[in-house]
């Protein structure tokens, strides 16, 4: 009964966020930013746009890959379900008012934008896990297809002290890579991330966790009308602070509260076998 109340809650919390999210407009085709207004160049422009849409695709590849420094036993295994949801703060929109953009530049009419992923993480002994996240869903059709934006990440955990008593410490590297119909001007799109982690548990009750990190994210943008190519890149520091609630047992449920350049919270919920 527990796995089945905790598959349709995870079930309802993916769907109810994927469907909640314009990724089309977030997506928005970013050919149409490059045009000259408002007194700047159609690379000024572009420019202006696409680094929000870069910061919140970092925030979202560092965002909620831990909820404790403690690895996984050899063969120990964890999997859930992640909401990742980042404040699009004013300085993230845009005057831009183009005839083919939205008001306010692509973020220009959120608040806060979630993403769910589905992650898990896998022992593989020595003090290492190897984690994995996943997340798709339709944004565009076509001749007569619908075509997906998604975002496939993978990671790696070491964990440096791992003591009964002292609080535990990890390093975590991790590498997305997020792909976007061709329509939408997204060339290639990656980030690496960088955490340091320390977590300490009341057994049975809960871990308290923290981590430092950065995020490195890398797009590059076509533009047909031209055809020319422009790179661009990022860099974020992050500090995170959070909860785990794993007084049931295999169940957990986290919550933690990300800041720095950007803020924002993650909630997860998932089953672990360590």
């Amino acid at each position: 009964m527990k796995f089945k109340i905790f598959f349709t809650i995870s079930l309802l919390l993916f769907l109810s966020l994927a469907s909640n999210v314009s990724f089309s407009q977030i997506t928005a085709d970013l050919e149409d930013y490059y045009q000259a207004s408002g007194g700047k160049s159609a690379k000024e422009n572009l420019d202006a746009n696409v680094q929000p849409l870069l910061e919140l695709f970092g925030f979202y590849t560092g965002g909620g890959m831990y909820n404790t420094a403690k690895t996984h036993g050899i063969l120990g295994v964890d999997v859930g379900v992640k909401a990742v949801m980042m404040v699009i703060s004013d300085d993230m929109k845009t005057d831009w008012a183009g005839t083919g953009g939205v008001k306010g530049g692509p973020l220009g009419d959120y608040k806060a934008v979630p993403l769910p992923v589905i992650q898990a993480g896998v022992g593989l002994g020595s003090n290492l896990e190897l984690m994995g996240r996943f997340f798709s869903a339709p944004i565009a059709e076509s001749n007569g297809k619908k075509e997906n934006i998604t975002l496939l990440g993978v990671g790696l955990k070491y964990g440096v002290i791992q003591s009964l008593v002292l609080p535990r410490v990890s390093i975590i590297a991790a590498y997305h890579k997020l792909s976007v119909p061709v329509e939408y001007d997204f060339g290639d799109v990656s980030a690496l991330s960088l955490d340091l982690v320390v977590s300490k548990g009341i057994p049975f009750l809960a871990t308290f966790y923290g981590g430092i990190g950065i995020d490195k994210s890398n797009m590059t943008v076509d533009i047909k009308q031209i055809s020319q190519s422009f790179d661009y890149s990022s860099s974020q520091f992050r500090g995170v602070v959070g909860i785990k609630f794993d007084f049931i047992p295999l169940v957990y449920a986290n919550v933690d509260y990300n800041f720095g350049a950007h803020q924002g919270l993650t909630f997860g919920l998932g089953l672990s076998l360590r």
